[in-house]
């Protein structure tokens, strides 16, 4: 059996990396500098702890991942699997049941999820750091780099807390209990949905050779499409940095070609910084305290979303 983690990521342990020295990296937290571990941000405990659903959650889930008129029937299969293993160990535990497998479950299968994930993402990672592209003709490959994408996006605390209130707000029902399941199934839902694209949409990578750097966040993969007033955005233009000087864009066809192809300007950097400024949750990162000072400098409004 394998040991229960408390400390669990929400964002890719690994992923900070490129921004340190010396295993840290400079942060912007609480307004702020500060020179954190970079493998001891973007964590909390037990942050994907499943606890017993309420009725109106188990009727939330059901209508939006077990209803055969309006998805794939596999995808209703994939998920009966998912949710039946977590409503089995539900009804154990309100019944009382204090079987140590039932507890690792609830704890930590959200958790091993993540971290099969991100293995298999790791040797992805690895060739895009060499501005290698190549995996992306390869089927299965290109399946990890889907779910990945969909995965990170859904996984944070940021996006935890405000999908929570959405719910609540708009179908009253909270589902703090079973979002870390939710948040799985709709990241399958979106990694298929974005494999099934035909044609497939070009990926690229974005080369920084300016005298500011890349910043990246608390809410690594941002969608510059996202609108500014909350609502849910027509377009799905996602932008990942992967380190200071490189960054990956994974862009709505058609858009946002004057990112890629061509070497960044100054502007563009400050656009696309800006943007993960403005998408992060609490926290942003550099790799230097100029490059912050950039952003926050004399600016005493300067606050998060």
């Amino acid at each position: 059996m394998k040991p229960q983690v408390k400390r669990q990521h929400h964002v890719w342990r690994r992923y900070f990396l490129p921004w340190a020295n010396d295993k840290k990296l400079y942060a912007y937290i609480d307004k702020k500098i500060c020179r954190p571990n970079a493998i001891n941000i973007s964590v909390k405990s037990y942050m994907y702890e499943l606890k017993v659903p309420n009725e109106k959650e188990i009727e939330l889930i059901k209508i939006l991942f077990l209803d055969e008129s309006n998805k794939n029937k596999i995808v209703v299969e994939n998920n009966k699997k998912i949710i039946s293993c977590y409503e089995m160990a539900s009804l154990l535990k309100q019944d009382g049941e204090t079987n140590e497998i039932v507890d690792l479950y609830l704890r930590n299968s959200i958790e091993y999820s993540h971290e099969k994930l991100e293995n298999d993402f790791e040797v992805i990672f690895n060739k895009m750091m060499k501005k290698d592209l190549s995996f992306y003709e390869n089927t299965d490959d290109r399946i990890v780099f889907y779910s990945w994408l969909s995965t990170q996006s859904l996984r944070t605390f940021g996006v935890r807390q405000k999908s929570i209130e959405r719910i609540n707000k708009n179908n009253d029902v909270d589902v703090s209990s079973s979002w870390a399941i939710i948040s799985v199934l709709l990241a399958s839902e979106l990694g298929l949905s974005l494999f099934l694209e035909k044609p497939k949409r070009p990926i690229f990578l974005i080369e920084n050779k300016t005298d500011i750097t890349f910043l990246t966040s608390d809410q690594p993969i941002i969608n510059l499409d996202a609108r500014d007033d909350g609502h849910s955005p027509a377009h799905l233009s996602w932008y990942y940095p992967l380190g200071p000087r490189l960054a990956l864009l994974f862009p709505e066809p058609g858009k946002h070609e004057g990112l890629y192809g061509k070497v960044l300007d100054l502007n563009q950097v400050d656009y696309l910084n800006k943007r993960v400024i403005d998408l992060s949750h609490a926290q942003f990162y550099a790799d230097s305290q100029m490059t912050i000072e950039r952003y926050v400098e004399n600016d005493e409004k300067f606050n998060f979303n």
